[in-house]
């Protein structure tokens, strides 16, 4: 049975094709993959881990073509490209344009699977997206927020969670990790001085190098203003490539202790290779937080308003001292993966 996908992504976030990497190896179990990947040059391919049997169609019109023609010859799987859901018109109706599809292929004895979500924000186009979700076979969210906003589903980890250090290795004996990642979104919330003097304060007591990194190309600018800011290092882009960023990135939080960041899968990442997340969010459960929270991670936030010059510390030391469950955590959430992908594959088994 042939399985359509999107793998479309932001072409300069490395986090978009680790889970969607993931999410690719879960799908081609289960069948021959057919990858939507549009204009996306090779340096964002490389991300994705495409294999030579895999088929990529280029064009919105070739996409569509052949979608059209499964639909009348042949039963097979459509599964919706995992990541972040926007619940405006278009999204909508985005939705409602391929629920005639999803309806004639369940008919002919196919599937559809929507797994890997997270709601940005609540609206009434949810409604719309709801009931085309009703003729999938398989439906998952990252977070507790996003199932309950959609009302049906369940919670799965997010991909991401699949990549990275072997569970062994990370559950292993801390090992030298003499360095303090941190990693902020350049259009959010500038750093103010309290907040970069506290970060340096707990750099220096646990004897740790400041290296700000950009896990999006647009943040390297920002990465480097810290790094000044702090007497760090910055580790920006320096071609295109995804995976060779990737590659560089995961070099860093192997040897991190903690990963400081507004970004999801900055802290996500860095937990795949034994760095400890705080994650920098104000005004309730970021998105962030939630998806941690959805594996089990709580306890991990700070705000960039700090509440005293010594919160930071604080958090910090809270979440080194419980570095073995945190990190069981990530493994349980790699198992709780693995029974989501066989249950994909048994769709087509």
């Amino acid at each position: 049975m042939r399985i359509f996908t999107s793998a479309m992504g932001q072409i300069d976030n490395v986090g978009d094709t680790v889970l969607r990497r993931a999410f690719l190896d879960a799908l081609r179990g289960a069948g021959e993959l057919q990858v939507f990947v549009g204009a996306r040059a090779d340096s964002y391919l490389s991300g994705l881990g495409l294999h030579d049997e895999d088929r990529v169609y280029r064009t919105s019109a070739e996409w569509r073509r052949e979608i059209a023609r499964s639909t009348l010859r042949e039963a097979s799987v459509y599964a919706f490209n995992a990541g972040e859901m926007e619940l405006q018109r278009a999204y909508a109706l985005r939705y409602l344009r391929i629920a005639p599809h999803l309806a004639l292929n369940r008919l002919r004895g196919g599937h559809a699977v929507h797994a890997g979500f997270g709601v940005r924000q609540k609206s009434g186009w949810r409604f719309p997206v709801a009931a085309t979700l009703r003729l999938c076979d398989l439906v998952s969210w990252r977070d507790a927020y996003s199932r309950g906003t959609m009302g049906l589903g369940r919670i799965a980890p997010d991909w991401a969670f699949a990549t990275g250090a072997a569970d062994a290795d990370l559950l292993a004996s801390t090992p030298d990790r003499p360095f303090l990642a941190v990693s902020v979104r350049y259009n959010g919330r500038r750093p103010a001085d309290a907040w970069l003097e506290a970060l340096r304060g707990l750099a220096d007591s646990r004897g740790l190098d400041i290296v700000a990194v950009s896990q999006i190309e647009r943040d390297g600018p920002l990465a480097e203003e810290l790094a000044a800011k702090v007497g760090g290092t910055a580790l920006v882009w320096d071609s295109p490539d995804h995976f060779a960023q990737e590659q560089k990135l995961r070099g860093i939080y192997q040897r991190s202790l903690l990963v400081v960041s507004d970004r999801l899968h900055a802290a996500v990442i860095g937990l795949t290779e034994g760095a400890l997340p705080l994650v920098i969010a104000d005004a309730g459960p970021s998105k962030a937080a939630r998806t941690l929270d959805a594996v089990g991670i709580k306890g991990t936030t700070i705000g960039w308003t700090l509440p005293d010059p010594a919160a930071l510390e604080r958090r910090a030391n809270d979440v080194v001292s419980r570095r073995e469950p945190i990190l069981r955590h990530v493994v349980e959430a790699r198992a709780a993966l693995h029974e989501l992908t066989g249950s994909i594959r048994k769709l087509t088994a």
